[in-house]
C-alpha cells in the first residue's frame, strides 16, 4: 500500500514524531508530523511528490498554477509544479512592507486557476486565509491538496468556502501504521 510505504519513510527520516506536541492551531497532539524535514531527504522528498503528481494528475492538468501556503507549503508547491511542468507561486498570510510588498508571488498571467498547496492541515485556518487572500486578488480556487490532512475540521471548513481538499494522507493513516508497528 502507497500509503504505508510513504508513511514508513516518514518515520525513517523523523519527519513523523510521538509525544505531547502543540499545534500551530493551538491544539495538542501525541503524533506531529514535520513534513519540513522532507526535502533534506531528497529521495523520500522525490517519491513523495511522485505520488502527488499520480495520484492528483486528473487535477493538476485542469489548472493553470500551483501556489503554496507560504511556508509549509512552498517546497511541495514548487516540486509538483515542476514535476507537471506547470508555474508556480505562493501566498503569504499578510502583506510585507518592502520591495513590491505582494501578498501573492505569482505572474498574474497564469494566476486564472490554482491549485491551493500545503504540508498538514488541521483545522484549515492557514488554508482558509489563503483561499481568502487569493481570492480577493481575482485568482480562482476550489481545490487545494495536503500531503496530511490531521482530519481536525479542515475538509468541513473548506467545503464551506467552495474548495475542495485532497489529501495524499490522514492522520488516521499515520497512527495505524504506527499502531501495527508498536505490537
Amino acid at each position: 500500500m502507497k500509503e504505508d510505504r510513504i508513511i514508513k519513510n516518514l518515520i525513517s527520516i523523523g519527519a513523523v514524531k510521538k509525544g505531547k506536541f502543540k499545534l500551530s492551531s493551538g491544539k495538542e497532539s501525541d503524533i506531529y508530523v514535520d513534513l519540513r524535514l522532507v526535502p533534506s531527504h531528497p529521495s523520500v522528498f522525490q517519491m513523495i511528490v511522485e505520488h502527488l503528481f499520480l495520484e492528483f494528475y486528473g487535477l493538476l492538468r485542469k489548472r493553470s498554477a500551483l501556489v503554496g501556503v507560504a511556508t509549509g507549503g512552498i517546497p511541495w508547491a514548487t516540486a509538483l509544479a515542476y514535476r507537471a511542468g506547470l508555474p508556480s507561486g505562493y501566498v503569504r498570510q499578510r502583506h510585507k512592507e518592502y520591495g513590491l510588498s505582494r501578498i501573492i508571488e505569482l505572474d498574474e498571467r497564469v494566476a486564472e486557476s490554482v491549485i491551493l498547496v500545503d504540508d498538514v492541515t488541521t483545522t484549515g485556518k492557514s488554508l482558509a486565509i489563503a483561499i481568502e487572500i487569493l481570492r480577493e486578488e481575482g485568482v480562482f480556487v476550489d481545490t487545494a491538496l495536503v500531503i496530511v490532512d490531521r482530519n481536525e475540521g479542515a475538509r468541513d471548513l473548506l467545503r464551506e468556502k467552495g474548495v475542495r481538499l485532497n489529501s495524499l494522507l490522514s492522520l488516521d493513516d499515520i497512527r495505524r501504521l504506527l499502531e501495527g508497528l508498536e505490537h
